[in-house]
């Protein structure tokens, strides 16, 4: 399907509105058919009949009368508008609310491959960027639009009933402008595209300015120097386009008012024409069909300027739904969870290879059990492939080559909800949330006395009484929303991290580098603890220090994607391989 087609990507939004609001378009139908009433109402009808009864012997009844229909009429609509007004102002959040719970409903389950793609994910951040502000202004846009073209068909029916011809000069500017246009519009689009990659250089420097993370940098060394210089370059750029543009614009709306000015000045003589010559027209008439003429000219010329603004609007809309579409290429199935009684091993990776990009291979081959109830040790060089292979147990991405099992079948057979709910994670990058303590720790709200009381042990288990007085307390992990908030160390934060994975207990336990903000006391504590609190779990561990694996089940050193031993700690040192050498290493620089 074309994302390109206005019509068709406009009809689509339309859907989503109505879906999150049924009243809101048939409302915005019915308050733009009173507002171009209003006018031609008001600015042709009323003023014909009030001019023509003055003049026909000062007739100041009828005068009377049509004033107090105006001001009955403006009365009703002034009723109607601060009741609209008010019915807009919920409308605008419930809508609103609705487009940012699709995109992040959508984020939340697109593939993790997306994010390695820039195009993808540049929809994605538009997306969710304008998902608060597009919605209504593309009302706006569709009220705006309703409403010149209603002005345009009462007001040109006006005309057409009383004299056929007149209605040829309020049609006569906008043909002779539309080669103008159609220029303005190519030109508007060439700018477009021109200082979306400058917007870009700024946004990016806005947005990393502030930046917790990049607080520091920009303290300490000349960074913000360089981001200035960036930003600059930006905005230069932006001026230039702006000024190159600018006189090919100036020229164009110049000899659009000609076109203007000069039809007016016909319409006008044409009219007096009729009052003086062929003593057709009445003065009133004159005055209303020149203003109807005028509303006429006018409003033809914003339904081509606010047609194009639906292209802009198209744009988007085409990228919302790219977004909203995709398909995911990582599925998972509808099977149950195979009984626990019953099956082989936990994992097991069966010659499994993969490449992000079908160039480079980053695992090759690799084969692992892993039995329920123990602890395996990944370890390995950087880029050597371990965290790429979490992300498969975890089934973030499939296989190249090979096939990922659990409990004996292939992990693409199972519910997404019910397999991830096998899993505990701890990364090396962890988050924090700008939410309560605890509810940074359940990931949920309003937790029992039982699950309080879970927690609470969780955290004296890990020798974590510290964080215990923060428990069932609207304490937040950030500053973000209370200076109250707790900012936690590196290594408070892994202790944090940690204590979340547990508390959720799930069957397996993934650690991928959980201790390495941590000292080497504090990570020999925390892991001699773990031991006891995850004795009954199925753990996976990654870890640069070998001294946290040595008493694991089953190492496997990992090398260029490649598991090139495993076993115990005691076997590799025998095989006084890769494992060997790299943990004499370590222990030698601690000894020294």
């Amino acid at each position: 399907m074309n994302k390109n087609h206005s019509l068709k990507n406009s009809m689509y939004y339309l859907k989503y509105i109505a879906k999150f609001d049924c009243i809101r378009i048939p409302g915005v139908v019915i308050t733009t058919l009173i507002n171009s009433f209003d006018s031609w109402f008001l600015k042709v009808f009323a003023l014909k009949v009030i001019v023509d009864a003055l003049l026909d012997s000062f007739n100041f009844s009828r005068v009377l009368w049509m004033i107090v229909i105006a001001i009955g009429f403006k009365s009703l609509k002034l009723i109607y508008d601060s009741c609209w007004s008010y019915y807009n102002k919920r409308s605008d959040q419930k809508i609103i609310a609705g487009f940012q719970q699709i995109v992040f409903s959508k984020a939340a389950d697109v593939d993790l491959q997306c994010y390695d793609d820039s195009e993808f994910y540049n929809d994605y951040v538009y997306s969710v960027q304008d998902s608060s502000s597009r919605p209504i202004s593309f009302i706006n846009s569709v009220s705006q639009l309703l409403q010149t073209i209603f002005t345009v068909s009462l007001t040109g029916l006006y005309v057409i009933f009383n004299d056929p011809i007149l209605f040829i000069f309020a049609v006569m500017p906008i043909l002779g402008d539309s080669l103008l246009r159609t220029k303005m519009n190519k030109a508007r689009a060439e700018i477009t595209s021109l200082i979306i990659p400058e917007n870009r250089k700024i946004n990016y420097v806005k947005r990393t300015s502030y930046f917790k993370e990049n607080a520091i940098d920009i303290r300490t060394t000349k960074i913000h120097l360089v981001l200035a210089k960036l930003f600059q370059n930006g905005m230069d750029n932006l001026i230039s386009i702006h000024k190159k543009y600018s006189k090919r614009f100036i020229g164009m709306y110049f000899l659009s008012d000609c076109f203007t000015h000069l039809n007016n000045t016909l319409v006008i003589i044409y009219l007096v024409y009729k009052i003086v010559v062929l003593k057709n027209l009445m003065p009133g008439d004159f005055i209303a069909i020149k203003e109807a003429l005028s509303l006429v000219s006018s409003n033809l010329g914003k339904i081509m300027e606010r047609v194009q603004v639906f292209q802009e609007h198209s744009i988007y809309i085409g990228r919302f739904r790219t977004f909203c579409e995709y398909k995911n290429t990582v599925v998972f199935g509808n099977s149950a969870l195979p009984n626990p009684q019953d099956a082989p091993p936990d994992l097991k990776m069966n010659h499994v290879s993969f490449s992000y990009n079908q160039e480079k291979e980053i695992l090759n081959k690799i084969n692992i059990s892993i039995r329920k109830g123990d602890l395996v040790g990944i370890v390995g060089s950087n880029g050597a492939g371990k965290s790429t292979l979490i992300k498969l147990l975890l089934h973030m991405y499939d296989p190249t080559s090979g096939s990922v099992e659990y409990r004996g079948e292939n992990i693409k057979k199972f519910q997404k909800s019910d397999y991830l709910s096998q899993f505990d994670t701890v990364f090396q990058e962890y988050n924090s949330y700008a939410i309560p303590f605890t509810d940074n720790i359940a990931f949920k709200t309003d937790l029992s006395d039982h699950e309080i009381n879970k927690m609470n042990e969780v955290f004296h288990s890990l020798g974590l009484d510290e964080f215990l007085q923060y428990i069932n307390k609207e304490i937040t992990l950030t500053k973000e929303f209370s200076d109250d908030g707790l900012v936690l160390s590196g290594g408070k934060g892994q202790k944090i991290a940690l204590a979340r994975a547990l508390y959720r207990n799930g069957s397996i336990l993934i650690l991928d580098e959980p201790t390495s903000a941590l000292d080497a006391i504090a990570e020999h504590r925390l892991m001699k603890s773990l031991k006891q609190v995850a004795k009954d779990r199925t753990v996976v561990l990654i870890s640069h220090r070998l001294s946290s694996v040595r008493d694991a089940d089953c190492i496997c050193f990992m090398e260029n994607g490649r598991i090139v031993e495993h076993g115990t700690h005691d076997e590799l040192i025998k095989q006084q391989g890769r494992y060997c050498e790299m943990f004499m290493i370590q222990a030698n620089a601690y000894h020294n």
